[in-house]
């Protein structure tokens, strides 16, 4: 009989740099290792019975990851974990994990924001007032429009405004600038964070490689009564 578990773990250290497959392949070799017997699909080509949540940008730090896992082995959630994380390296962990039924919707079609920091680093100070003027000016807008390629190749405009649910300064000193958001990540409705942090930049006045803005995604959230939850 199989159970499956959905699981919330953290990605960090040098594991930002790993990619969503090989971080897929990394954790089916861990529970190979850790004897927890995962759940494979029919066909030709058989597949673990593993789904995730919305792909992590390669070096992206997460403290919010989610993973739905179909298991056969009638283990607790406590030894699962215990198993799991003892085979994993520094930088992946399972912090919590609950088993759930076959009816829950999938994280893929629940997952509708991200909540994201940006840390910059300020090669001038610059003054909290001009800063928070700013923030408030993009945030304030009606439509924040870009123009991107369509999968035909056209150029085409989109609005990503009512893409960006919250946007804040969270902390301001001379050398680093703390920027908070909460971001469509999912499905039904994605923005891209190389397409924010250049808009953080501008805000800013800064002219810098955006690959050098450390980011970090705290969580995943679905929406339940108006109100903004985790998928655990």
């Amino acid at each position: 009989m199989s159970k499956i578990i959905r699981a919330k773990y953290k990605k960090e250290d040098d594991m930002i740099f790993i990619s969503h497959l090989d971080l897929q392949r990394l954790l089916q070799r861990a529970f190979r290792r850790a004897e927890i017997n995962l759940s494979y699909s029919q066909g030709f080509n058989p597949h673990p019975k593993m789904s995730y949540g919305n792909a992590l940008a390669l070096g992206v730090e997460s403290q919010g990851e989610y993973v739905d896992i179909e298991i056969e082995d009638d283990i607790t959630v406590e030894e699962f974990l215990r198993r799991i994380n003892e085979e994993l390296p520094k930088g992946v962990e399972f912090i919590k994990a609950k088993e759930i039924s076959s009816s829950t919707p999938t994280l893929s079609s629940e997952i509708v924001y991200g909540e994201y920091l940006f840390n910059i680093d300020l090669p001038k100070p610059l003054s909290k007032e001009l800063v928070k003027s700013r923030v408030l000016d993009f945030i304030k807008r009606e439509s924040i429009m870009i123009t991107k390629k369509n999968k035909k190749g056209k150029l085409v405009e989109n609005d990503i405004r009512p893409l960006i649910k919250t946007f804040d300064l969270v902390s301001l000193d001379d050398e680093r600038a703390t920027f908070e958001a909460i971001i469509a990540t999912g499905s039904k409705g994605n923005l891209n964070i190389n397409i924010l942090i250049p808009m953080l930049l501008e805000i800013l006045d800064i002219e810098m490689d955006q690959r050098e803005v450390e980011t970090i995604r705290r969580d995943l959230y679905t929406m339940k009564d108006g109100e903004l939850v985790t998928p655990l």
